[in-house]
């Protein structure tokens, strides 16, 4: 077989030759580009290698040739509390972990894997204990024997966890089945008995006697304790997983304030610089605050004085700003009344003389002003509409001539004299006519010729 490459370098296609000439002569294939390839089985092919890849690399321990420990199992009468994932320890250290956990008849079957090299002897025992108070359990292997451990551990030799509730509760049991006037009247016929023996013999009996009085007179504290105490445990045990979250996330959290110190330090550092410059500020500028602070609570002395009158100012204020909020909103303009801002007698001058100016007189009413409201009467005739004053006083004169031209010697409407008339002759009014082209000549061009 000769490769694609030494026939397209010897000028030949490439071909796949055969020791033995077939019927048909050789046998050549073209070779397809990896961009000319479907796209679809690539990908198909790319997924499922990352999809391999990726079980591979997260369940490596399945794999056999990456297979390092020996399988075991044991019965165990209950399960005490053991998951899966759970430590198996031999003498205190950890050499595996349990693998399963499941039910066989009335029996529980506890699937586990040890280390290579590790012995556990044909008689191993095991025993579900509990690693800490929150109720975590491991799997605690006791080796037994010189041979190899061939087949599962059989129930007699497995031992299930005792928890916490079922021991407080055999307490509670044991103590309420006790008879405590029973117990009292013993101990005291048996220090009555004693009493003649040695003194150290009886001060341990009276010493008896007294603790069995003091249980007999706490029985009923002593039962109660006993239930608080069971239920307590009862409530923590099944709270567990919470409490065991809890732990976790405040690890978390610590773990993130030990990632977060350096900013913490600087953020401390800063503070501190901060206040180190505050007080150089305040101690370099104290001789100029200390007039500005004096003023300032002279200020808020003053606004405490008028606490009321303020709080009842922004409260109208209040009403004020929402019916200009409403008038507003009612169209494009709107007309607002601030009573006393400015006092009448200085704004009214100023008022006079804009009407003054535009010949108009504000005691004068508006021709919409003359006109009755409609009352369901018969409106009063309307009045002459006035005429444009000087905004001089007394009783308007309602005409046009008095209006325009005025009377000589009357005070109220002083006589203008008409404008001249124009002199005769001149331009027309309106725009200059266009000369014809023949006529458009500037003088200069007639004295030339």
């Amino acid at each position: 077989m000769r490769s694609a490459a030494q026939g397209q370098w010897q000028g030949r296609p490439a071909c796949l030759r055969q020791t033995r000439q077939s019927e048909h002569g050789t046998v050549c294939t073209e070779m397809k580009h990896f961009s000319e390839r479907n796209p679809a089985i690539i990908g198909v092919v790319g997924v499922a290698l990352a999809a391999a890849v990726t079980v591979a690399a997260l369940q490596y321990k399945r794999l056999p040739f990456f297979d390092t420990g020996t399988e075991h199992s044991a019965y165990f009468a209950e399960a005490g509390g053991l998951k899966t994932g759970a430590a198996v320890q031999v003498a205190g250290l950890r050499v595996g972990e349990v693998e399963g956990v499941d039910l066989d008849g009335t029996s529980v079957v506890v699937t586990f894997k040890v280390d290579n090299g590790v012995d556990l002897g044909d008689r191993a025992e095991a025993a579900v204990k509990t690693k800490s108070l929150l109720g975590a359990k491991i799997l605690e292997i006791t080796p037994r024997g010189d041979g190899d451990l061939s087949g599962p551990i059989p129930l007699d030799r497995t031992t299930s966890a005792y928890q916490l509730p079922d021991a407080l509760g055999d307490l509670a049991d044991t103590i309420g089945g006790l008879h405590t006037d029973q117990l009292n009247e013993s101990l005291t016929t048996l220090a009555q008995t004693f009493q003649n023996t040695a003194p150290d013999l009886q001060a341990a009996v009276a010493g008896a006697a007294r603790f069995s009085q003091t249980l007999n007179e706490r029985d009923a504290q002593l039962r109660g304790l006993l239930e608080n105490a069971n239920s307590v445990t009862g409530i923590l045990a099944e709270r567990t997983d919470q409490v065991v979250g809890l732990i976790t996330d405040s690890n978390v959290l610590l773990a993130q304030l030990r990632t977060q110190s350096s900013a913490l330090d600087r953020f401390s550092g800063d503070i501190s610089a901060l206040s180190q410059q505050v007080s150089g500020l305040v101690a370099d500028n104290r001789e100029t605050l200390r007039p500005a602070l004096d003023k300032f609570n002279g200020a808020l002395a003053i606004v405490e004085g008028r606490k009321e009158r303020i709080q009842k100012a922004i409260k109208l204020l209040n009403s004020y700003a929402m019916s200009l909020g409403e008038s507003v909103a009612s169209g494009p303009y709107f007309k607002a009344i601030l009573a006393n801002v400015l006092p009448g007698q200085f704004i009214q001058p100023f008022v006079d003389a804009a009407f003054s100016d535009l010949g108009l007189d504000p005691n004068v009413l508006l021709p919409t002003e003359r006109i009755d409201p409609q009352v369901g009467q018969k409106a009063t005739p309307a009045l002459p509409i006035p005429f444009p004053r000087t905004g001089q006083g007394g009783e308007p004169r309602l005409t046009v001539p008095d209006a325009i031209t005025g009377n000589p010697g009357d005070p109220r409407y002083p006589y203008r004299e008409p404008l001249p008339a124009p002199a005769p002759g001149g331009p027309p009014p309106g725009p200059p006519a266009t000369l014809p082209d023949a006529q458009a000549q500037t003088p200069n061009d007639g004295a030339q010729q």
